[in-house]
């Protein structure tokens, strides 16, 4: 199956996603810092949301550049993925340790777009609306990732590995941008604690 322009457009704009957790690994040592920077964005991305939904020409500006991207609901006036993205970011910066933040906002983005794009394209064992083969895919990827972490000790990027890719092939109602991060950054907190 081809996917379609706009879901891989989409998908590349999910990537960009790992801004986030990049910037703090690399950028910004100290997690209030980082706190205060994913916060101011987000409120940015909630106002918009707002106002595109109620300001006639805002909501024509935004649909000219976004409207194909947009999943029904978004469409509707809900939140957009993006700005679940740094909800999701900011609360797992503020509770997590830094390499777990990072490591858990990677397989949000990553890993959850390696999914999306295999499933689609090879998906042919369906759970709800996900497949196993996009399952597998994101959590290979979100294995992979987790190698280049060390100080999270195996255990620990296996348990978040999978916690993240059985939220992203789950159909729960909050949206995986944040439920993926909070989720995979408690699994392997929990566990460190428990090892520890």
């Amino acid at each position: 199956m081809l996917l379609k322009t706009e879901e891989i457009k989409r998908k590349v704009i999910h990537l960009g996603n790992s801004v986030i957790p990049l910037s703090y690994y690399f950028f910004v040592q100290d997690r209030i810092t980082m706190v205060w920077i994913l916060f101011s964005v987000t409120i940015f991305f909630v106002t918009v949301d707002y106002f595109r939904y109620h300001i006639e020409w805002i909501q024509k500006w935004f649909g000219i550049f976004f409207s194909s991207m947009l999943r029904k609901h978004e469409l509707e006036g809900k939140l957009t993925g993006a700005t679940w993205a740094f909800i999701g970011g900011t609360i797992s910066v503020f509770i997590f340790e830094k390499d777990i933040a990072v490591l858990a906002l990677l397989f949000m983005s990553v890993g959850d777009t390696v999914a999306a794009l295999i499933g689609q394209r090879y998906g042919r064992i369906k759970i709800g609306k996900k497949t196993i083969e996009g399952f597998a895919g994101g959590l290979v990827s979100c294995i992979f990732i987790s190698i280049f972490f060390p100080s999270v000790i195996w255990i620990n990027r296996i348990a978040g590995s999978l916690t993240a890719s059985l939220i992203e092939l789950s159909s729960i109602p909050v949206d995986d941008n944040l439920m993926i991060p909070i989720m995979a950054g408690g699994v392997m907190t929990l566990f460190r604690g428990m090892i520890l």
